[in-house]
This record gives structure tokens, C-alpha cells and sequence, in this order.
């Protein structure tokens, strides 16, 4: 499923620009990973996995562009990669040539650092209305090919050179752990399983939710932010209920008090709610599919980053129920690595 491309809020611009910007903000998005300067967030993105894009930018001069796609068969074997940077930058010239702006380019080295073991790289450089740094490479592990681009004004201030060096050379097309992918955007730092697809994903400025989908299976994660202000002194357990947008509308559960990272919690289990998820669940049953029948929750508060998080999913009996795996590597708060304290 290609998913619309979607614009989340932009982050405010920071003053704190220049040939100093420190590479603090980590990024992770199907599967991608990369360090960027503290201003920098995710603004667009589209598409799966196998085939996609997103832009991570300061909501003002500098961003990088991420274009990706996955050859299958005889046509991974013959990737052309100078001739589909060649193809790009030609459409860069063309698109100039039409607004009657100046344009120069550059086949380029590959930026130093992103040239690696498995994978097969070519680089380019460009500049018109905005000035680029950026390569092509093919990876052998995942198997995608990738453009990325690190764009700014088209002087260089800002310290152009030295942040598109640095962002190239640190992303990653995929993570150590080929069974998980991170998604880290907007204060949010969770895995899930490579297995679960994402599905959707809606992202405000107080709220976030990352749907993934596994057959009939369903797997998401919620943020809040600003949680004292938006709990107001009400019980966990019901707060998510009336908050959450996620599988607990679908589900009837019972509660129980809990522990998650060192903060109180609350696990919600159960099963389909009546009414229209029964409806749903027999029509799957009836297309011989497993209906998702099952569901558990484990939401929490986290007092040193003020927000709240539930992981729940909706899956069949014998599916591995990976919310408590998930809730295990979700990072809450610095002080968690990864895991429970």
C-alpha cells in the first residue's frame, strides 16, 4: 500500500545555525537511520518500505531528501546507477532551463563515509535556486536503492558543506538488528518488528500514532505529549480509553496495575468489543483469514519527558504478541537504553 504523501507540522526554525551544528537529533523512518542537526525534523513523507520518500528539514533552509525504491529480480542485477543520477540531474536542468535560472552540476565524489563495504555508490552535486550535495547507492543488504540529497541555500551559509557532509556519511539504510526497525521523529523513539508493516501514521504537534499491520494483525504505538496537562488528575486506565485511537476502540478489556521503565502502568487485555468488530472478524474468518481477535495493552506516563504511550495490537490466537517486546525497546526518557531500568 503506497500511502499519500503526508505533511506533518514544521519544526520552529532555531537561531542556533552555523558551521557548529552538532549532529543531535536522531531520525529513524522504514528503516533508515540518521543523525541531523537539533532543528531538524521529519516534514514529508510517502510511501512502504520497498518504495518510498521523506524529507527531514529545519523548516527553513537546510533539509534532507531521501528517495527510494527496491529492484526485484533480473532488474536488481542491472542497476544503473550513473545513468539514473545522470536522468535526475538532466529533469534539475530541464526544470531550470524553464524557470530561467542558472544551473551547474557535478557528477562529484561520493561523500565521504557513505561509500561503504555493501554498497555501490556514485555521487553528484548541483545548483540552482538551492545548492545540493548528495549519491546514489545500491545496498547489498537491504537490497534498496536510495538517492539522498542534502539541500541548502544556494550561497552555502549556514554551514552547508559541513552539515551535508555529516548527514551523508551517518545515514544508514537499515539498522544492526535486521528483525527490528527503529522509528524515532517528534520525541518519539520506539521499534517494531520488521515483520509489521506500517500501516498509517498520524502526527500533530501533542500527538502521534504509528499504525502497523501484519495479515489481520495490528500493532501501534501512541504518544502524548504534555500529559500533565492533558491527563488533569484522571485515572490512567480510563483517560486512554476515551484518548486512544488506536485497537482499544475495537476492544472490550480489563485492567491491572503495572510497572513500565519505572513508572506506573496499566496493562489492558481482552478481547473483540461487540458490534461492528465482530462483524469484521467473521467476514475475515469467512475469507479464510485468521481474524484478529485478541488484544493487549501496556500504557504509561513518563514524568521526565511529560508524555503518555500505549502499545497495543489486535492479532489472532496464534500470533506472537509483540507488545511486550515492544514496550521493552521504546525509550521513554534517556535514561532508557533500549530496555526496562
Amino acid at each position: 500500500m503506497i500511502m499519500p504523501v503526508a505533511t506533518p507540522p514544521k519544526p520552529t526554525p532555531s537561531a542556533q545555525r552555523g558551521p557548529k551544528a552538532r549532529l543531535v537529533r536522531f531520525l529513524g523512518w522504514q528503516g533508515f537511520e540518521v543523525e541531523t542537526p537539533e532543528d531538524w525534523e521529519l516534514t514529508g513523507y510517502s510511501g512502504t518500505f520497498d518504495e518510498g520518500y521523506f524529507r527531514a528539514d529545519d523548516g527553513d533552509a537546510l533539509g534532507l531528501e531521501v528517495k527510494w525504491s527496491t529492484p526485484k529480480g533480473r532488474a536488481a542485477a542491472t542497476v544503473d546507477l550513473s545513468a539514473r543520477r545522470d536522468a535526475y540531474l538532466s529533469s534539475l536542468r530541464k526544470a531550470a532551463r524553464r524557470r530561467k535560472v542558472e544551473f551547474d552540476e557535478a557528477e562529484g565524489a561520493v561523500p565521504k563515509g557513505l561509500d561503504r563495504d555493501d554498497r555501490t555508490a556514485v555521487g553528484f552535486s548541483w545548483s540552482a535556486d538551492r545548492k545540493a550535495n548528495g549519491a546514489l547507492w545500491r545496498c547489498a543488504t537491504c537490497g534498496r536503492v536510495v538517492m539522498a540529497q542534502v539541500l541548502g541555500e544556494p550561497s552555502g551559509r549556514k554551514g552547508f558543506a559541513g552539515v551535508s557532509q555529516a548527514v551523508l556519511a551517518g545515514l544508514n539504510c537499515h539498522g544492526a538488528d535486521p528483525a527490528w526497525r527503529r522509528w524515532s521523529l517528534y520525541g518519539l523513539d520506539a521499534w517494531a518488528p520488521s515483520e509489521y508493516a506500517l500501516l498509517s501514521a498520524q502526527l500533530m504537534n501533542v500527538y502521534l500514532r504509528l499504525t502497523f499491520e501484519r495479515g489481520t494483525a495490528r500493532l501501534s504505538v501512541e504518544q502524548w505529549s504534555a500529559a500533565d496537562a492533558a491527563r488533569g488528575g484522571r485515572w490512567l486506565d480510563q483517560w486512554l480509553s476515551d484518548n486512544s485511537r488506536g485497537e482499544l476502540a475495537k476492544a472490550r478489556t480489563v485492567s491491572e496495575e503495572s510497572q513500565v521503565h519505572g513508572h506506573p502502568a496499566v496493562r489492558l487485555a481482552g478481547g473483540l468489543a461487540v458490534g461492528m468488530p465482530m462483524l469484521e472478524a467473521v467476514r475475515e474468518a469467512s475469507a479464510l483469514r485468521a481474524p484478529a481477535t485478541r488484544y493487549h495493552g501496556v500504557g504509561w506516563e513518563c514524568v521526565e519527558s511529560n508524555t503518555v504511550h500505549l502499545v497495543q495490537s489486535l492479532r489472532a490466537p496464534r500470533v506472537m504478541d509483540p507488545v511486550p517486546a515492544v514496550v521493552e525497546r521504546l525509550r521513554c526518557h534517556p535514561a532508557v537504553a533500549g530496555g526496562a531500568e
